[in-house]
Formats: C-alpha cells, sequence, structure tokens
C-alpha cells in the first residue's frame, strides 16, 4: 500500500482570508437519506474533505431520482450541485463480464470540465470503478482519487461460489487495473482488499475503513421490554439468502427461539412470516430501529466489500452478532464472538439467550462491543491521519 507518512501536519488548507480549495465528488447514489451503506461511505468522505477545508461541490450522476425533497437536501451539505441524467448503456457481456466504456457514461465528460472552467476543483473524488473515465478529465494540477467501494474484478465469481446468479457489477482483473492507475489515489475499505489490489501491484491504494460517529454508549438497557435481537438490511441478493438460510436454521432448532426478532428494511419484503419475526419495514430514522433493540445480527453467507450493518450497530451502542463473512475486513479488530456459519450462530443464541437469566451474556457482549469500537476508532483515526497528510502533500 502507499507509504502515506509525512511530517506535514494538516489543519486547514485555506489559510484565514484565501478561498479554502474545492473537490467535486461524482456518484450515482440519492445521497439523501442516506439509508443505504454506499451512500454512508460517500457522506463519509464529503465530512472528511470539509473537515480538511475544503469545499465541496456535487456532480449528481442521476440514476436514482431526483426531486425537489433531494435537491433541498444536497443543497444543504454541497456549494454547487450539477444533475446528470445518466444514458450510461451497462452492457453485460456473455459470462456476465462487464466492461467499463459500457458502463461508464461519455455524457458526464462535457459537465465536469464545465465544473471545473468554473470552480477550479484541487481534488476530484470518484466512486466505483466504472466512473475512472471522468478522472481523464483533469490535468496533473488535480488530485484524483478514486473510492473502490469494493474489489469488481471476477466478482461474479463470489455469486457463482454461493449458487446464485451473478448481479450487477463484474468487470476483469485488467479492466479494473486499468481504472485504478487512472487514480493517484484508490481507496480500499477493507485492510484486506486494499492487500489485495497491492498484491496486483498497485502502489496507489489507500486503506480507510468505514466508521460512523458515535451516537449511544453502550449502557445496559432499561425499560420492561423483552430482550430483543434485530437485523436491518436492504433487499439485495445477499441479504435476501443470508436472512432465509439464517432463519432456517432457527426453525430447524424445533423449538421457539424466547425473544423476539426484529427485521427492518428491504429485506423485509422477502421474510417469511415465522413466530418471534416481527417485520418493520423501512424505517425512516436508524435510531428508530436500534433503540428497539438490544443485539444486532448479522447472519451473512457471503458476498463482497465491507458490510457497513456490522459496523453501524457499534455506532448505537448494540453489540453484533455476526458470521465471518459479515466481518470480513474487520476481523483483527473484532473482539466479539464470530461464526463459521449460521448453524454455528443459532447454536451459540440458543445456548446464550434460549434460557432464563440472559443478563450476564449481554452485559459481556456489550463490553466486547466497546472494546471493538475503541479498537475500530483507533484505526480509522490512523487512516484518516494518513490520508489528510498524503492530501496536504498534494494540494
Amino acid at each position: 500500500m502507499m507509504d502515506l507518512s509525512s511530517t506535514t501536519t494538516p489543519s486547514t488548507f485555506a489559510p484565514s482570508g484565501l478561498a479554502a480549495p474545492r473537490c467535486l465528488v461524482v456518484t450515482f447514489n440519492r445521497l439523501m437519506p442516506a439509508d443505504q451503506g454506499n451512500s454512508r461511505r460517500i457522506m463519509q468522505l464529503v465530512r472528511l474533505y470539509k473537515a480538511q477545508g475544503f469545499e465541496v461541490d456535487l456532480l449528481y450522476h442521476n440514476e436514482e431520482g431526483f426531486d425537489p425533497g433531494l435537491s433541498h437536501a444536497l443543497a444543504g451539505e454541497f456549494g454547487r450541485i450539477n444533475v446528470v441524467r445518466s444514458r450510461a448503456p451497462k452492457h453485460i457481456q456473455p459470462g456476465h463480464v462487464c466492461r467499463i466504456v459500457d458502463w461508464y457514461d461519455r455524457g458526464l465528460d462535457a459537465a465536469a470540465r464545465d465544473m471545473h472552467r468554473l470552480r477550479g476543483y484541487s481534488v476530484v473524488h470518484v466512486n466505483y470503478v466504472w466512473y475512472s473515465p471522468l478522472l481523464e478529465q483533469f490535468g496533473s494540477d488535480v488530485v484524483k482519487v478514486l473510492d473502490t467501494h469494493d474489489v469488481f474484478g471476477e466478482r461474479r465469481a463470489k455469486y457463482t461460489a454461493a449458487g446464485m446468479k451473478p448481479q450487477w457489477f463484474s468487470t476483469t482483473y485488467a479492466d479494473e487495473d486499468v481504472a485504478l492507475r487512472r487514480a493517484d489515489a484508490a481507496l480500499a475499505i477493507q485492510k484486506e482488499e486494499a492487500a489485495e489490489l497491492a498484491a496486483r501491484g498497485h502502489r496507489n491504494i489507500l486503506y480507510l475503513p468505514y466508521v460512523e460517529p458515535s451516537l449511544r454508549p453502550f449502557t445496559p438497557r432499561g425499560g420492561d421490554r423483552p430482550l430483543t435481537f434485530g437485523y436491518l438490511g436492504s433487499g439485495n441478493d445477499w441479504n435476501i439468502l443470508s436472512m432465509a438460510e439464517f432463519l432456517s436454521k432457527m426453525q430447524a432448532k424445533g423449538v421457539p427461539f424466547p425473544h423476539p426478532i426484529v427485521v427492518a428494511g428491504g429485506v423485509c419484503r422477502h421474510v417469511r412470516e415465522g413466530t418471534g419475526v416481527i417485520k418493520l419495514g423501512f424505517v425512516q430514522e436508524l435510531h428508530t430501529f436500534y433503540d428497539a433493540i438490544d443485539i444486532a445480527l448479522n447472519p451473512m453467507v457471503g458476498g463482497t466489500g465491507l458490510k457497513i450493518k456490522t459496523v453501524e450497530p457499534l455506532c448505537y451502542g448494540k453489540p453484533v452478532l455476526t458470521t465471518l463473512p459479515g466481518a470480513q475486513g474487520l476481523t483483527h479488530l473484532w473482539q466479539m464472538p464470530m461464526f463459521d456459519d449460521n448453524a454455528a450462530l443459532t447454536d451459540y443464541m440458543f445456548d446464550r439467550f434460549g434460557r432464563a437469566g440472559t443478563s450476564s451474556a449481554l452485559e459481556e457482549l456489550a463490553s466486547l462491543a466497546a472494546s471493538t469500537r475503541q479498537a475500530l476508532d483507533a484505526e480509522y483515526d490512523g487512516q484518516v491521519d494518513r490520508l489528510a497528510r498524503w492530501l496536504a502533500s498534494r494540494v
């Protein structure tokens, strides 16, 4: 990975009386409300740039809708906003191979050049490898950052290995390598993915994990409601498969689990009714879900990228029980129990929480969760400092 060590101490890139440097963020994601992991990751970087003294503009490649409510919300976060309707062809070749040239919308080129001519960007930040061609619209005087969000080279193989039909974007290693070389720095959300890309010969890979500010302490629950477990996820294929397997393993025990399991988010449409399963559907505010549970679950069976649903509960003061795929990218920091599969996860739940007197088990989990959060914060702060020092040396 890139060596970001530097003697420069960043504070703000705009001395008093001078205009702030500007950063252009490019994304297709509907950022408000940030109710999906990729949107929250992007807003994490927006906050990071602002903290380093940048004024941040947005080039929104509209694939997820635009309306007055979104316009108003974005205006509160960004200096200038340009909305370009997507005309990306998004052809998928046989074998579910996606070429970046088929997924990139050349209509973005002129929009980016026009914004740069008017605003003069010091940094351009694009999300996902198929937006890397836009970086070619900027000269060497502009720092080019690509947030990968995931490793997409041969990603289809992970679906096939799980017995699933490949979905969304999967490209060749060669195409992904070209995309990464267009950037001065490419961000990996997982330490393992950063190492994988570095092993492929890339020397511009920076590791930046996903962390949100802590909003709730790890304190004992109050009130008279029963001990409650919960899962929050979108309706993507991995979440659907994971919840189906988890609930099947729970049912296979032959006796009801004595505590309710609350399920929220788009995955609810695909979760069958069952004893003790409460479906909340879409929740407008995340705290609504987390304030209703005591222990979060992530019974992931596979997938790629960092599982934000594993990190997010720690922001709300909730411990997490997860399978190893759900903790991918976090295992070197994780201090709570992790499980090889859903069979082991359900065994643990029935063993530790299937009878009376669960307060000590919950207290132990909460203590381990607090230690995990501290370790994650320490690693995140270190990586943010390295990224900030690198930006300060380039801008």
